[in-house]
């Protein structure tokens, strides 16, 4: 099987997020195809990046390959996730999806929610028959269910 892990790689902390949970899915599924961007040749040197058409179609294809679709969704304003998302969901992948935000525990104990999630891509992930989980521990029971279930 092959796994596709999409999440933004705009900062320091989410880069690190990307390596920790490629290092612990490789871990707890050693027999599992894993692709992650950042683990691409061309995220260690900078100088011979390629070009967006070159990013887009590698990483398309990749999704079209995959049998489970993994996704931190936590960050909406990066729109590369959401358009592998919505590939993953028109090509009927398995979708494990992490929102991650802290203030969701708490966003309905206000009159005026904290923390909300868009409900188009919710209904995306849901009409996929996807999940929508909090944290990676959960997405790896997940990620065994659907395994098992292969």
């Amino acid at each position: 099987m092959k796994l596709y892990l999409a999440g933004s790689l705009f900062n320091e902390a989410e880069v690190a997020q990307r390596k920790l949970e490629g290092k612990l899915l490789r871990e707890n599924f050693p027999n599992l195809e894993i692709f992650n961007p950042i683990d691409q040749p061309f995220n260690e040197n900078k100088s011979s990046l390629p070009t967006p058409e070159d990013i887009f179609v590698g990483d398309m294809n990749a999704v079209k390959e995959c049998d489970i679709f993994f996704a931190d969704v936590s960050n909406p304003l990066d729109g590369g996730v959401f358009m592998e998302l919505g590939l993953a969901v028109e090509l009927n992948k398995k979708i494990v999806a992490i929102h991650s935000d802290i203030r969701l525990a708490t966003a309905n104990k206000y009159d005026i929610p904290t923390v909300g999630m868009n409900h188009y891509v919710l209904g995306g992930i849901y009409y996929a028959g996807g999940v929508v989980v909090r944290n990676t521990e959960e997405a790896i029971k997940e990620i065994a269910k659907i395994i098992e279930n292969a």
